[in-house]
């Protein structure tokens, strides 16, 4: 079994004739944790050529330690079960305290690390999952940031999608001065 809150992505491509890679999806695997509406979201960023990429700073408000949504094996936690069996497997997990459902019917947890200042209890020790948040895929899966937030989510352009735009921009002013 894989160690739960994995959010890593791996690349899917097709090479086009001139060599170019096209990246089609990000992780099969992982859109399974999208909702219906993120899924949309995010084969509409990538048909318009866009990636995501968090901006911002942490803050250290705490939010993202004490509203939480946990993922294991097969996704969004919905199961107390899954939970137990999350926290057999994986001690370090204890830490979660669950605290009631959302609205979709996710668990909530809190960490019980946060301190009422909002910082980790052992911040040098703190898991993966806290580590990398914010994960790109929270915007997919129907999640979204603390309103006290000091991240943000930006569609962009990739740079290198940009960078050769402009080297082309150079290369036909170079070919038309010659002419």
């Amino acid at each position: 079994m894989r160690a739960p809150f994995y959010n890593g992505f791996q690349s899917h491509s097709i090479i086009k004739s001139r060599g170019e890679k096209i990246h089609i999806f990000d992780n099969i695997e992982k859109l399974r944790g999208f909702s219906f509406l993120g899924l949309i979201k995010y084969l509409l960023m990538r048909l318009q050529g866009k990636s995501l990429l968090v901006g911002g700073s942490c803050n250290g408000c705490g939010s993202c330690c004490r509203r939480l949504s946990l993922e294991g094996r097969n996704g969004w936690l919905r199961s107390v079960r899954d939970f137990k069996r999350i926290k057999s497997d994986y001690p370090e997990y204890q830490r979660f305290e669950m605290i009631g459902r959302d609205e979709q019917g996710f668990l909530i947890f809190n960490c019980s690390w946060c301190t009422d200042e909002g910082d980790c209890g052992d911040y040098d020790n703190r898991l993966l999952l806290c580590r990398n948040f914010p994960e790109k895929s929270l915007k997919f899966s129907g999640g979204s940031l603390p309103l006290s937030c000091g991240y943000r989510f930006m569609e962009v352009e990739p740079f290198e999608k940009s960078l050769n735009r402009e080297i082309r921009k150079i290369t036909n002013n170079e070919k038309n001065s010659d002419s």
